[in-house]
């Protein structure tokens, strides 16, 4: 039946007492984007909790939503995603968008407890679907990679042209999918249920689905939710359920199925995922985040909140005057927000995020965010670290022998003897692990000492020399990746060898920085043989393991499949430069030389722009897959002077707007700092900043007090 809204007083004070412990964990409207890739904003970054993101699962803004009233869901809001047919890889699909919902530890398997999911879908086309079945959706634990481990599947295949859909357990042995009777047709809007039954123990977790629930049911309480459509877990054989601690919090939606998504929910009860028609339930809004920040300049620092009510929408504000006023931040209408690089001149500079539904003009503001702003300590032109894994003081080498100086790095990993300059005579040899991934991170800035923080005009540069050995046990190519860390401002900071120095750790929850990913073996594979990301704000422990989660800047251009790549034996030299052009602009450079080589990829970073390192790591990815070892014969990190290319600043408009204010206009370049200057004579100049303004496009204005008959203006650029 269809229930009105006069009736929800007396709905929601009969379910507060069954709802005590409900938790909205994700909603999602594809309220407030761009055109574009989904979760992803030129200016923003990832937005709403979405990463792995790729250009098979799209948003055009102002395409409106899937209808799921007729089905007795409430009324949709924003617009829907777009899933492309492309399908890559051997299952025929690929994985096309990834939300961290939840974080790692929150649901914990040794803890009963239940997870639901909901969405609207639609398939466009039959023939674009499997018969055998294709996954179009899945769950991964908390810190997973791009594939494993995982907990549940929804799989799709094509029946006589029609398409039914069925749940699984993504663990192994996988010995069934059990499928729903309904039969959906192409162009047919459905509204999904998933329930997750963790329970204690093995092989028992229970997984439901739901197609097109009854209406009624619809905000029901536990003890009345309604038979599944399709269940599976009950019976052991049916697999087993991944059984870390660290518990499900990856909703991944796989591209290939030529389909649409929308209002998609997350919560740990049947209510919080099915609002019925007419529901109308007031804003809320609470900081998921830390409310006070306090960081060095030239930094961003990001917020969180979770946003409640009937479709509601959030607008980010900022106050610049302790809260006497505010102003909305242009397109920050996501729950996830990132602020521009900070400088100290914005000290206490404060935000907050309002939540509006429309149903009822209900609006709540969130308590107030403040960033402390400190003045960073510059780190002059110089060497930092020249090490030869040599300690003669020691009557032996080590590689994490303490203190810290400019000549002695501290590297650690996770298994002792496969990282060693024990009677390596001066060399820092490392052991590839057979059949996972291995992490080697060396720090070069001790633990008491500020990272190093780059000026405008400076770069940090990275020399490592390093030898593959032999290829005796080399299957195939992997990813060899290198990476330039900030653990100061965000991480906590590796001091001994341990487990959560493995492959796919690292304790880098916070961590940021640049990395290089190289593909690497003997000959090129086909892939890019050198790609630059950046890892920006990621609350994940898994330092260099998931790529996917990276701000991709680019990669090195050509057909390089089947071309001599890294030959056994032969020295080759990594160079990575990490250049501050401006105070919003890097330019990042990695380059590898040796036995006649010359690669070479550069980028410009004008989103992260990140400025502050104290460590190196690399990662091989497993034995298989790369060198049987690796030599490194040095270890050099500098800071050094560039040049830094003029910023345009010519004057394009000089106009007055009062008897004594003019408004000047230049040309600019965003994220560059201008100082207007003026003097009343030029026979003999005195020149007064009267202004410093960062510019945000390619003209900037400012308007100015006249003083005296005459004055002159000029424009500075840093």
């Amino acid at each position: 039946m269809k229930r009105l809204p006069v009736i929800l007083g007396l709905i929601a004070g009969i379910l507060t007492a069954d709802r005590v412990n409900a938790e909205i964990l994700l909603t999602e409207q594809f309220a407030g984007y761009e055109s574009g890739v989904l979760g992803t904003d030129v200016t923003l970054g990832t937005l709403n909790g979405w990463n792995l993101t790729t250009a098979e699962i799209t948003v055009e803004s102002g395409s409106g939503s899937l209808i799921g009233t007729n089905l007795g869901l409430v009324a949709s809001a924003g617009d829907r995603a777009f899933i492309s047919a492309t399908e890559t890889n051997a299952n025929g699909a690929v994985i096309g968008a990834r939300n961290q919902f939840a974080p790692t530890g929150m649901f914990p398997q040794s803890a009963e407890t239940n997870i639901y999911y909901s969405f609207l879908y639609k398939f466009n086309n039959a023939a674009d679907i499997s018969t055998a079945g294709e996954n179009i959706m899945q769950v991964n634990r908390a810190n997973s990679g791009i594939v494993t481990p995982q907990h549940w599947h929804l799989v799709a295949r094509n029946v006589g042209g029609q398409i039914q859909l069925g749940i699984s357990k993504a663990g192994i042995p996988n010995n069934a999918t059990n499928y729903a009777a309904k039969n959906i047709a192409p162009g047919e809007t459905v509204f999904v249920v998933i329930r997750q039954h963790i329970l204690p123990g093995t092989e028992n977790d229970i997984y439901d689905l739901w197609i097109n629930p009854p209406e009624e049911s619809f905000f029901a309480d536990e003890a009345n939710v309604p038979a599944p459509d399709a269940s599976i877990g009950a019976d052991p054989a049916d697999g087993a359920e991944d059984g870390s601690n660290t518990g499900p919090g990856r909703f991944v939606v796989f591209a290939g199925s030529n389909a649409e998504i929308d209002e998609l929910r997350i919560g740990t009860t049947w209510a919080d995922v099915t609002p019925f028609f007419g529901q109308c339930l007031p804003a809320a809004v609470q900081f998921t985040s830390e409310t006070t920040v306090t960081q060095s300049a030239d930094l961003a620092a990001t917020f969180r909140v979770n946003i409640l009510g009937t479709s509601p929408t959030v607008q980010w504000q900022v106050s610049t005057d302790s809260g006497q006023s505010w102003d909305d931040v242009p397109g920050a209408t996501a729950t996830i927000f990132k602020t521009p690089n900070l400088t100290v001149a914005q000290n206490g500079i404060q935000y907050r995020a309002i939540a509006s539904v429309e149903c009822d003009s209900s609006s709540a503001t969130s308590v107030v965010a403040t960033v402390i702003v400190t003045n960073p300590i510059v780190t002059s032109p110089g060497v930092i670290m020249h090490d030869t894994f040599l300690d003669p003081e020691l009557g032996f080498d080590d590689r994490a022998n303490e203190p810290l100086t400019s000549s002695n790095s501290l590297w650690y990993t996770a298994a002792t003897d496969n990282l060693t300059a024990f009677n390596q005579g001066g060399n820092l040899l490392g052991i590839p692990l057979s059949g996972s991934s291995s992490l080697w991170l060396g720090y070069f800035i001790a633990p008491d000492e500020p990272p190093v923080h780059l000026d405008v005009g400076r770069a940090l540069k990275v020399t490592l020399p390093f030898i593959p050995g032999s290829y005796s046990s080399h299957t195939q190519n992997a990813s060899l990746r290198i990476g330039v860390f900030d653990y100061h401002d965000a991480g906590t900071r590796i001091t001994a060898d341990a487990p959560n120095v493995g492959g796919s750790q690292g304790l880098g929850s916070g961590v940021r920085g640049y990395l290089l990913n190289v593909d690497f073996g003997p000959t090129f594979s086909g892939g890019p043989p050198l790609e630059l990301y950046a890892r920006s704000f990621l609350a994940d422990n898994n330092l260099m393991g998931a790529i996917g989660d990276f701000d991709t800047l680019g990669e090195m251009d050509g057909d390089f499949e089947g071309a001599p790549a890294f030959q056994a034996g032969t020295q080759y030299t990594l160079e990575f430069i990490i250049a501050r052009t401006g105070v919003n602009s890097m330019e990042i450079t990695a380059s590898i030389t040796g036995g006649g080589t010359n690669w070479t990829l550069t980028v410009t970073d004008t989103q992260f722009v990140y400025p502050r390192f104290d460590s190196v790591a690399i990662r091989p990815n497993s034995l298989e897959t790369s060198a049987d070892s690796f030599t490194f014969p040095e270890f050099i990190v500098e800071v050094i002077e560039i040049e830094v290319p003029f910023a345009p600043y010519r004057i394009t408009e000089v106009s007055p707007v009062s008897p004594d204010m003019v408004k000047l206009t230049w040309e600019s370049v965003p994220g560059v700092n201008y100082h207007l200057l003026s003097s009343p004579s030029l026979t003999t100049p005195v020149w007064t900043t009267n202004a410093t303004i960062q510019a945000t496009g390619g003209t900037t204005s400012y308007t100015n007090a006249l003083s005296g008959d005459t004055q002159f203006y000029r424009i500075l650029a840093d």
